[in-house]
């Protein structure tokens, strides 16, 4: 099962297309997330990619 949102939503995550680079700074990849057309982005993983998120 995925992430699930407070109100008990599914979370949908996406790689973002656009950012390049390490992801180091949740505030940067939320921005270019929110530039794709999500609401929400966070750096995750070991590598730090920027994640998209939007509800299911």
């Amino acid at each position: 099962m995925g992430p699930v949102a407070a109100d008990g939503d599914k979370i949908c995550e996406s790689p973002s297309n656009a950012f390049k680079g390490l992801c180091l700074r949740d505030d940067n990849c939320d921005i270019v997330c929110k530039t794709e057309g999500f609401p929400n982005g966070d750096c995750k993983g070991f590598l730090r990619k920027c994640v998209c998120t939007k509800p299911c």
